[in-house]
């Protein structure tokens, strides 16, 4: 008797197994406990769907929507709306940019050491490093800021930040 009912659960963990094999969704719908999708299901929601009444939210213009439809190819819809939020800058606001970040760290550095041709090298891979610069681009920015005496320009309007200054501790405070 234990004999035969032991060869019955093996046949059953069998068939279980290859119905399993060939429909996975089954397995995950029957963990879940949801219906899986035989024939009765679908009339029912065929019926189910044919009465109710389909509400359409009214059509609003989007204005990527008329982005899309002026464009051709591949496009990342993702960024569409970041780019059409984003402000434009000029060749002469992102150099100017560029250089008062130079200008600032330059002042930094001159506090804790002399700025000597080490140090602006190491300012200048800290500023490429900061806004992602190759260095060719390095190179162009450098002609057009020499061209327009941009640094000059930069450290007469930039305002000179004093070092700050020593608090005085209660032992350096003299009381008359």
């Amino acid at each position: 008797m234990i004999k035969l009912l032991s060869k019955s659960a093996v046949l059953l963990l069998i068939v279980l197994s290859v119905y399993f094999i060939v429909h996975p969704s089954a397995c995950s719908n029957m963990l879940a406990g949801r219906e899986t999708g035989g024939p009765s299901v679908a009339k029912d929601s065929a019926s189910f769907s044919e009465d109710k009444q389909v509400i359409v939210p009214a059509k609003e213009e989007d204005p990527v929507a008329k982005d899309l439809e002026e464009i051709e190819g591949i496009v990342d819809t993702n960024t569409l709306q970041e780019e059409a939020n984003q402000t434009v800058y000029s060749q002469e606001d992102i150099d100017y940019a560029i250089a008062s970040r130079y200008v600032e760290l330059e002042r930094e550095y001159a506090r804790t050491q002399p700025v000597g041709k080490d140090s602006s090298r190491e300012i200048a891979f800290v500023v490429m490093d900061d806004f992602e610069m190759s260095p060719a681009e390095w190179e162009g920015f450098i002609s057009r800021a020499t061209a327009a005496d941009l640094f000059n320009k930069v450290r007469r309007e930039m305002p000179v930040v004093s070092a700050p200054a020593t608090p005085q501790g209660p032992e350096t405070v003299s009381v008359q």
